[in-house]
């Protein structure tokens, strides 16, 4: 195989053999075991391995979204850990994915497996209800819930304040959400179509100045990764990219006030950790693109500079980001997908960031990696 030697400054650069995802649609009428085996499969057999092969499977769901205790017993099976070394993380498939390069890199496994999946128990019509009633539950319980804060809460408290900053204005916050989601528009998971800054605008309120198209644009399905280390690789059938670094970080509590005035302090630390292992020391001018998970317009700003990327000539979110598609708790791995497919056509280095989302930008743990083309 040729293409897999990346920089020599890189520590424990790690290959994407397998990379796949099932249809992303508003909503699902598969079950879980049925999306994950779907992803897994596709992606097994794209990097040329038997699921007897993997070392490690790592899943990234939640129980309070599938609507039952223990259900990653349900998908166990489906994502190649039955009999075999697996677990599960509560949160996105970012910190699923670091854990099975992690793997790699302390030479405990040959090759592991990290995928996500989102499909809500309960109707689309129904579902931001739902989600923001879990994520009330996610916050503190003697001060926060009772006042009803929430993801979409917090959100709206910080583009107010960037408004009434005046970082921002109402025009260019739908200005940028109309911009992100009509360069997604068009794509295989786009999960809207072109809008003008007047349709974002007019959309129905969500929280002060937020309108709903300033949201993610919710979808479900299942995205999963293979990885190998750098030998295994080399047997593999169509190596995707390489990870060259990454980097996990969680942010402050309500308490400190961090999420207000430095809303993407754990994607910078996230980001730095990853450069460090990658070798990168002016992200701006060696980054080719990056897949950010900006949850709003008025966080898409600090997220780019906390990042390292405003100065320079970085594609920011070539898919549309999470305005185009957000897979909840896959959205990791489909930042990473974005990631590689944009490398696949440009080469050079990407990045992909991602967030849980649960509590926003409150007790938040962000992911960063770093990739290079083959």
């Amino acid at each position: 195989m040729t293409g897999l030697n990346p920089s020599a400054a890189a520590q424990d650069p790690i290959p994407v053999l397998g990379l796949a995802a099932t249809p992303l649609v508003p909503e699902s009428d598969a079950v879980l075991d049925e999306l994950v085996f779907d992803a897994v499969s596709r992606a097994l057999r794209e990097a040329g391995i038997r699921k007897q092969e993997i070392g490690l499977s790592v899943t990234a769901s939640l129980d309070i979204y599938d609507g039952r205790s223990i259900s990653s017993g349900l998908t166990n099976a489906a994502s190649g850990g039955y009999l075999a070394q697996s677990y599960r993380i509560e949160g996105d498939a970012g910190q699923a994915i670091v854990h099975a390069a992690q793997t790699i890199a302390a030479g405990d496994a040959d090759l592991t497996l990290a995928v996500g999946v989102y499909n809500p128990e309960v109707s689309a019509p129904d579902r931001r209800a739902f989600l923001q009633q879990i994520s009330n539950h996610g916050f503190e319980p003697h001060f926060d819930r009772p006042v009803g804060l929430s993801a979409e809460a917090v959100f709206g408290l910080h583009a107010g304040y960037a408004v009434d900053s005046g970082a921002l204005t109402e025009e260019r916050l739908a200005e940028l959400a109309a911009a992100e989601i009509s360069r997604g528009a068009g794509r295989p998971r786009a999960a809207r179509t072109a809008v003008t800054s007047v349709d974002v605008a007019a959309s129905a309120p969500v929280n002060g100045v937020l309108r709903e198209l300033m949201l993610p644009a919710e979808a479900t399905g299942a995205v999963a990764v293979v990885l190998g280390s750098l030998g295994r690789s080399r047997r593999a059938l169509h190596p995707r990219a390489v990870i060259t670094g990454w980097g996990q970080a969680t942010s402050d509590t309500t308490a400190g006030g961090q999420w207000l005035t430095d809303p993407a302090a754990a994607a910078r630390r996230a980001g730095w950790e990853a450069y460090r292992r990658a070798g990168l020391t002016e992200p701006g001018e060696q980054v080719g693109a990056a897949e950010l998970s900006a949850a709003t317009p008025a966080l898409l700003a600090p997220t780019v500079d906390a990042l390292g990327l405003a100065k320079g000539d970085t594609v920011i979110n070539p898919s549309g980001g999470v305005a185009s598609c957000f897979p909840g708790v896959a959205n990791g791995a489909l930042r990473l997908l974005e990631a590689v497919e944009w490398l696949e056509g440009n080469g050079g280095r990407a990045v992909s960031h991602s967030t849980d989302l649960l509590t926003g930008p409150v007790a938040e743990t962000a992911t960063v990696l770093v990739l290079e083309g083959v």
